[in-house]
């Protein structure tokens, strides 16, 4: 069956190259090129019955899920994919079913923290600090997602990116729903640009929001978070 993949290209994520890739064509990037028409990208291919996941490799380093999919499945390491799902009669199955989640809150902070009210923090001290956390809350959560942040550097390189599953198990579809994102600032592996960096959030593969931070040296600040001075 001839299949038309398309991926719809926003400012809040500029494309240079992008590509489907998934088990059908050996998850290489070379077999799953897109092309672009305006702002869209496209990919045709044929596919016999079946399940097919794939995701959208993005400028060769960011995979996110196809929003439009509406059928993501785990695979055995639980990492969701999207599905095309083809039936014997080479006709393709569609999921009508509308899931539903929603973000109650959101902060960033320097820890991991399950408290109710937090002060958001936007300057951290790379010396001081150990991490950069980020929180949401969800409610409203019906279905299986994939939630996805994308760090970039004060360069605007993609630093890394960091994912999650969001559920909700049947004893458990009311209370809100927390998950933590975090960059580590004690890798002795890697360098940490002082600057301004760039958190971008996806649910699904869709861009949700954006959030800035600044990485200081030697710089003091108030237990609110808020900015005296380098020392």
């Amino acid at each position: 069956m001839d299949v038309i993949f398309k991926y719809e290209e926003t400012e809040h994520l500029p494309v240079s190259t992008i590509s489907v890739i998934g088990k059908f064509n050996d998850y290489d990037p070379s077999k799953g090129k897109m092309t672009k028409q305006n702002n869209e990208w496209i990919f045709k291919c044929d596919l016999p019955s079946g399940e097919h996941p794939y995701k959208f490799l993005i400028n060769g380093e960011l995979k996110l899920n196809d929003s439009t999919a509406n059928i993501y499945l785990p695979d055995d390491k639980e990492e969701l994919w999207s599905i095309v799902m083809i039936n014997e009669d080479n006709q393709r199955l569609y999921n009508n079913t509308q899931y539903t989640t929603h973000i109650q809150k959101y902060n960033i902070g320097c820890a991991i923290s399950e408290e109710e009210n937090i002060a958001n923090k936007k300057k951290f001290n790379l010396p001081l600090d150990k991490k950069v956390v980020t929180r949401l809350q969800f409610t409203n959560v019906t279905g299986l997602h994939t939630v996805t942040t994308a760090w970039y550097n004060p360069v605007g390189e993609l630093f890394q990116i960091t994912e999650n599953n969001l559920f909700t198990t049947q004893n458990n579809n009311e209370k809100p729903i927390m998950l933590w994102f975090w960059m580590d600032l004690t890798d002795n592996t890697r360098s940490y640009p002082f600057g301004t960096w760039t958190m971008k959030l996806f649910i699904d593969g869709e861009f949700i929001l954006e959030d800035q931070f600044n990485l200081l040296q030697q710089a003091t600040y108030s237990a609110q978070g808020k900015y005296v001075g380098k020392i």
